[in-house]
């Protein structure tokens, strides 16, 4: 089980690696075309970004523009300088033109981050015909660029996407509603740079599918959503009752239409299917049977545990032989449903099964579930995905030594200093060796999975990392080991 525990923790560190800015640059600047753009002897290049990745792009982007780079400003997680200090690919040079602003501690947008947002939207608007403006975003850009629409301050902001969040609201929707309160995203940044030559926008992925006008909440992506479309989704919550006089103000009334054409390229260098492609290529190499399953898993952890849960308990069977082909399918076919498994898959995966009844299963995915906050307690999604698989596990002794790693490669889940954590039937028989004065319902219904991973075996099924210094939402890892088939 230890060897199995360390394999799942080496795989997620390397899937990080493969997608921190300096690997996804090297990958993305040998294609020519995009190269050039950075390399116009007659222009002043100016730089911003904002996000969790974005001093190890901006990093990348100084050593590629070298002269050429006339000014910028990041805004960057509290703690994130201190966090790399001493590794090479990120740290700027020390005559660095590039001004560097620490905001939004704990991934709350904090009025330190306000003032680098108008700083950053400063820089744009100063822009003119013989300037480029680079803008590098990545996962976590909406809390360090928080600049809302008048007269909304940033507590009230606040308070409505906390209560979005914490009713279950898709990152798809929180970004809608941000967009429509915010001075600058869905496009509004460039707009700010509509005299510039050129804005060339660099962005990592942390959403599904990855839509560039929900990336950070698309600062450099005209958006066609309206007031609208956040009321619904307020509608959809029920907080439409809830909301402060200024934001009813600001979503009720009729405004004009500011899209403005600017001039510019976006280049999408990152995304989910780097890191998953990472963990497959690495677990082949062990002799794993590795399958990329899905960067599309999202939805509610408690029906994403089941899923994963049933999923491993029906490929145990059908290995046994206890379950038949077309059984098997029935099963499964829902699995795929919940966890946005591609349904025309499942041939091809019953054949890599039956092909290989003697190797260990990886299924590999990604992706960003969602937890709904009813308790007190600390904890984040991935850590309460891992605890709730557990519980299930254990209740099967069919599935003692199937394991489920859940993490998020920004090495921060929910507001802990853990990435996430591992699941499975061992998890819950060293619970039940200590003497804690809770049961793991009371940790889960108090939303503190983190409190239980941290009481549980000194913390070994904690996947702890630090702050990556990058963001491609989440990884799920399913071993299923053929030893207790």
């Amino acid at each position: 089980m230890d060897n199995s525990i360390s394999q799942l923790k080496h795989l997620f560190a390397g899937a990080v690696d493969a997608v921190k800015p300096g690997a996804m640059f090297e990958r993305y600047l040998r294609d020519e075309s995009v190269l050039r753009q950075l390399q116009n002897a007659d222009k002043n290049y100016h730089l911003v970004g904002f996000g969790k990745a974005v001093l190890g792009m901006a990093v990348q982007m100084e050593r590629i523009l070298g002269d050429r780079l006339t000014s910028g400003c990041i805004s960057i997680p509290v703690g994130t300088l201190e966090r790399f200090r001493g590794e090479q690919d990120f740290q700027l040079s020390r005559a660095s033109k590039i001004q560097v602003l620490e905001c939004a501690a704990n991934n709350l947008p904090d009025e330190a981050a306000v003032e680098a947002a108008q700083r950053i939207q400063s820089v744009a608007a100063s822009m003119t015909a013989n300037d480029v403006l680079c803008v590098l975003v990545s996962g976590g850009g909406s809390a360090l660029l928080p600049l809302p629409k008048s007269p909304i301050n940033l507590t009230e902001k606040l308070t409505i996407i906390k209560q979005l969040a914490s009713a279950g609201a898709s990152i798809d929707e929180l970004n809608v509603v941000r967009i429509q309160l915010s001075d600058v995203k869905g496009g509004k940044l460039a707009s700010s740079a509509s005299k510039s030559n050129k804005v060339l926008s660099f962005i990592i992925s942390d959403i599904i599918g990855d839509p560039l006008e929900l990336i950070a909440s698309g600062p450099t992506v005209q958006s066609d959503f309206s007031n609208e479309d956040a009321l619904n989704i307020l509608k959809k919550y029920s907080l439409v009752d809830k909301l402060p006089k200024s934001v009813e103000d600001v979503l009720t009334r009729r405004e004009p239409d500011q899209r403005v054409d600017v001039q510019g390229e976006i280049h999408l260098i990152g995304t989910n299917k780097l890191a998953i492609e990472s963990v497959t290529s690495k677990a082949t190499e062990s002799d794993l049977l590795a399958i990329p399953m899905s960067t599309r898993v999202q939805g509610n952890v408690a029906e994403l545990s089941q899923a994963y849960f049933e999923l491993a308990s029906a490929i145990v069977k059908f290995r046994q032989q206890t379950l038949t082909e077309s059984e098997f399918i029935e099963q499964i076919s829902e699995n795929f449903k919940t966890l946005n498994f591609d349904h025309s898959k499942i041939p091809s995966f019953i054949e890599a099964l039956v092909k290989n009844p003697d190797r260990d299963i990886l299924l590999v995915s990604g992706g960003e579930p969602t937890v709904i906050v009813k308790g007190t307690g600390l904890g984040g999604r991935n850590q309460e995905l891992a605890l709730r698989f557990s519980v299930q596990c254990f209740q099967q002794e069919l599935l003692k030594g199937v394991l489920l790693l859940s993490a998020g490669t920004d090495g921060i889940d929910g507001p802990t200093d853990a990435a996430g954590a591992i699941g499975g039937a061992e998890v819950v028989e060293r619970f039940q060796m200590l003497d804690c004065g809770q049961s793991m319902e009371e940790f889960i219904s108090n939303n503190d999975s983190y409190s239980f991973y941290q009481e549980v075996d000194k913390g070994r099924f904690h996947v702890v990392t630090g702050h990556t210094g990058t963001n491609v939402m989440d990884i799920q890892m399913l071993l299923i080991p053929k030893i207790i088939l």
